[in-house]
């Protein structure tokens, strides 16, 4: 067995454990699970800043200030000038490196600066995303309740409109009218409709977690059951 099979080989069998020790907690929580959870965690935390450094940090800032992007030919020509633009990468490097005074007594203020930076810049990127993804769902809420297609009534998109809209008021009319006093008895009596649409709407959401959950699951099983006991047989088999 060469080297490239035997660590094969052994990836599988650490593999097939770790998911053994992660399905354990379901008898108890035990000291398995726990020293897995700690080597998964120590893995991802050093992995990330390796992926960092070399999808990100090396590729599109170091290589283009150092211009060890740039290829020099026979002739003496380069592949592309020199941008010295890329210099002003250092300002954000070093502004980034601010963070590091928070271990510092005397001068923490500076990783303030940094984290509020950091705070207000990820706020402003999470209201752009909300008005983003708020304002098409208003847009689309705004359905013809009469579907004309080529001059003809399309009468299944308009039921479907229709029954998109009905619905749409119902769940409204449930949330803006559920504190307060009701005028009228129609709309004491339509208001409790908005909550089995809720419903439905909240056991669709929670079937799709469902699946996705019971998708890892049938992938786990498969692998114990195909790969891992494989390399088992294996493993005994080379013994």
């Amino acid at each position: 067995m060469n080297s490239a099979a035997a660590w094969g080989l052994a990836s599988i069998l650490i593999g097939g454990l770790g998911t053994l020790a992660i399905f354990s907690f379901l008898w108890r929580e035990n000291r398995f699970y726990r020293f897995f959870e700690h080597l998964f965690i120590g893995i991802a935390a050093g992995l990330g800043p390796i992926v960092i450094v070399r999808d990100f940090f090396w590729p599109k800032v170091i290589e283009p200030m150092l211009g060890g992007n740039i290829t020099v030919y026979p002739d003496g020509t380069l592949s592309e000038p020199y941008q010295p633009l890329y210099l002003l990468y250092i300002v954000p490097i070093l502004f980034g490196c601010l963070y590091y005074f928070i271990y510092s007594r005397r001068y923490a203020w500076l990783a303030k600066v940094v984290i509020g930076f950091t705070l207000g810049l990820y706020a402003t990127l999470s209201i752009r995303g909300f008005f983003s993804e708020v304002v098409p769902q208003l847009q689309g809420s705004f359905k013809p309740l009469v579907v004309m297609t080529d001059g003809v009534l399309d009468i299944y998109q308009s039921l479907n409109n229709c029954a998109f809209v009905v619905i749409l008021l119902l769940v409204m009319n449930y949330f803006f009218f559920t504190l307060g006093k009701r005028e009228g008895a129609l709309q004491a009596k339509v208001a409790p409709l908005g909550r089995p649409l809720l419903m439905v709407c909240f056991g669709a959401f929670f079937g799709s977690t469902v699946m996705a959950r019971l998708a890892l699951l049938v992938e786990r099983v498969q692998f114990l059951l195909r790969d891992w006991l494989g390399a088992v047989a294996t493993m005994v088999g080379v013994g």
